[in-house]
């Protein structure tokens, strides 16, 4: 039985002409220079962003130059094949490791009771063996796996599609078509690839019941669902805002603590992220106020509830900035630039302020104005030699 269920995971072990059909995402060339290294790869990110597609991918791209039999790609969803996972000596032994180099693909690693521990193991014996690992529970995944692999493991932040993503996906759809369908619906690749709107709604809201049921309830144990679906509410209604965890915990009725905690789960599951303030110690600087913005925007528009379109809605600008954030973010799968925001004590504000080792990088996000803003001229008056970028729906599928 599980020599069956591992041929069809496997199928190209005896069909060698097997092809995959799958959209190249602008992060495989990263994560196919990370087949070079010793690392155990992880990529993290939310439910539904296309991990197991990228491990296919991967997959693809080996086969083209590695022996078929010699990679293996297991989903641990199929519960049967987990006994070869019981033990190291079982999965050698299965394997049949030796000198020649083997690529290990496990998909749902979260599934194996002690994952971390496991991979240590494999790892720390020096075997040849490249492992590349995924899952979607992502708190038990972080969990589990932090613990034994310090040194060992190389995370890779997966986003959602990105903007010239899904232009290469409909290359015959006007550039504003695409603008608006991400900043109404959002970007998850099955929601992009869908073209009936009621079923993009009704996908959002499947994405959104598993999140609450495997991340929120199942997991992180969450007794007050009441509270936290009432708090991703108010954080949607006040994107690109300061975030202020008093009156949250006020109009909650739940302590400052738990809405902390909370707001830590939501960014710890790719939901939510928070934007900290730039700032060099100068008194007219705020320095520890943070802006919430959604990681995608459709869940956003599900959350609220207001599918209008874009020249109805009052809450436009403060879409695109969030679209405009997301291009940046995502853009840096390393994570190794410093992204903030910065505003002075009587109001002056920069969307978004960039550090990338001694550059520093300002820019703001205009859905309408095409005007280099004055606050330009004011952060350069503290920083003379940042750099400054306009973003309009023009350009926001050309940020670097």
């Amino acid at each position: 039985m599980i020599e069956v269920i591992l041929e069809k995971q496997n199928p190209w072990w005896n069909d060698l002409s097997f092809k995959f059909n799958i959209f190249s995402r602008d992060v495989t060339h990263e994560l196919i220079n990370n087949l070079e290294n010793d690392k155990i790869i992880a990529l993290v990110g939310s439910r539904q962003v296309g991990k197991t597609s990228l491990l296919y991918l991967l997959i693809e791209h080996l086969l083209k130059t590695v022996k078929s039999t010699r990679i293996f790609y297991f989903n641990l969803d199929d519960f049967e094949i987990k006994g070869l996972f019981s033990s190291a000596a079982t999965f050698l032994n299965y394997i049949q490791a030796d000198k020649k180099i083997k690529y290990i693909f496990i998909d749902e690693v979260q599934r194996l009771d002690n994952p971390g521990l496991f991979l240590k193991s494999i790892h720390d014996l020096n075997l040849n063996l490249k492992i590349i690992v995924s899952g979607s529970s992502q708190l038990e995944l972080k969990a589990k796996l932090k613990e034994f692999l310090v040194g060992r493991l190389r995370q890779l932040e997966i986003p959602r599609l990105t903007f010239s993503e899904i232009k290469q996906l409909s290359p015959n759809i006007p550039k504003k078509s695409i603008l608006e369908n991400i900043m109404l619906y959002g970007s998850y690749p099955e929601i992009v690839k869908q073209n009936n709107f009621e079923e993009k709604k009704l996908l959002l809201n499947d994405i959104y019941k598993t999140y609450l049921q495997k991340d929120i309830a199942d997991f992180a144990k969450i007794e007050n669902i009441d509270a936290f679906n009432k708090l991703l509410i108010l954080l949607a209604s006040q994107i690109g805002s300061l975030l202020n965890i008093h009156h949250l915990s006020k109009t909650l009725r739940i302590s400052s603590q738990k809405v902390t905690e909370y707001i830590d789960i939501l960014e710890g599951t790719f939901i939510i992220k928070r934007l900290y303030p730039f700032f060099k110690n100068y008194k007219k600087e705020i320095s520890k106020t943070p802006k919430i913005y959604f990681m995608d925007l459709g869940l956003r528009n599900l959350l609220l509830a207001n599918w209008q379109a874009l020249e109805l809605r009052n809450d436009r600008g403060a879409l695109f900035e969030n679209l405009a954030f997301l291009e940046l973010y995502n853009q840096d799968i390393y994570k190794i630039k410093h992204y903030h925001f910065w505003r002075t004590t009587n109001q002056t504000e920069i969307d978004f302020v960039i550090e990338e080792g001694t550059i520093l990088k300002a820019l703001e996000a205009k859905y309408s104005s095409l005007k280099n803003p004055k606050a330009f001229i004011t952060f350069k008056e503290y920083y003379p030699q940042a750099l400054t970028e306009l973003i309009t729906p023009d350009t926001i599928g050309e940020l670097a």
